[in-house]
């Protein structure tokens, strides 16, 4: 696919009721899911995996380690993953848990494709990604367009209305590919005046990574940690793969021959305890 800064909007619609909400209602909607599966490769072979959310539930962010490609698709609820060799994907979903006075209440969520044009050997392009106005980042996928592309993420910033990328091609040979990004609209509305905003929270950590190595954060205890972003510094410091783990965690796994490297590595965290408000 060549995708030039194509925006999708799309919703997933939860059809709960309205005629008033009690007191009881206004705090803890919000109910994270991950969808989690291992992914089982043929030597010599590729597979190509779509995770999906339950029902009523919008896909944030699909991270997979070693795949090749992960990307999100055109509907809500669903992010594709290509692998190479075995390995492992997880899908962060979010769904609304209403009361059943609570109806016509709609997540939605917006896709930004940005493509990476042909690149040479060694060389970094920088793009920024960006949401429509009211929506927040939750989410990013990278496409390599052949089997032996060499594109690796040098940085991937959260920043308050889009990704900030560095995109790197360590291959001996040009590479092309594409960008995705999730963004969801941080404002929920239902009938009667109620409305929901989503707490989002980027955590930043500096660290220090010796030779290659794995590094664990975690969001705060009354948060659902959505994505993880990384930005490394110039040198031969590679990220391997990222994934996120449990309902607050997330790990990064980088190589290096050796030596000390200082990384910042940062967290996407979703508040768990917001309600509706008038």
């Amino acid at each position: 696919m060549d995708w030039r800064g194509l925006v999708r909007l799309i919703a997933c619609v939860a059809a709960f009721g309205v005629v008033a909400l009690p007191a009881a209602a206004q705090a803890r909607v919000v109910e994270p899911v991950w969808v989690n599966k291992q992914v089982s490769v043929p030597s010599g072979q590729t597979k190509t995996v779509t995770l999906k959310c339950p029902a009523h539930a919008a896909a944030l962010n699909g991270a997979a380690p070693n795949a090749a490609s992960s990307i999100p698709n055109p509907d809500a609820r669903r992010w594709t993953f290509r692998f190479l060799k075995s390995g492992s994907a997880v899908l962060r979903c979010v769904r609304l848990r209403l009361p059943h006075t609570v109806r016509n209440v709609n997540l939605e969520v917006g896709t930004i494709f940005e493509p990476v044009f042909e690149l040479p050997p060694g060389f970094t392009q920088t793009i920024f990604a960006r949401c429509h106005s009211g929506e927040v980042p939750t989410g990013w996928g990278l496409e390599r367009r052949t089997d032996t592309n060499g594109l690796t993420i040098a940085g991937a910033t959260p920043k308050p209305h889009g990704w900030l990328f560095r995109v790197k091609n360590t291959a001996t040979i040009g590479a092309a590919g594409n960008l995705a990004i999730r963004c969801l609209d941080k404002k929920v509305r239902a009938p009667h005046g109620l409305r929901h905003r989503f707490g989002i929270r980027v955590a930043s950590f500096n660290e220090r990574i010796e030779g290659g190595g794995t590094t664990n954060r975690a969001c705060h205890s009354n948060e659902y940690s959505v994505a993880t972003g990384v930005d490394l510094p110039d040198g031969d410091l590679r990220l391997m793969g990222t994934t996120l783990f449990g309902a607050r965690n997330g790990e990064w796994s980088f190589s290096r021959a050796s030596g000390s490297t200082a990384v910042t590595t940062s967290l996407i965290c979703l508040a768990r305890n917001t309600g509706f408000t008038r």
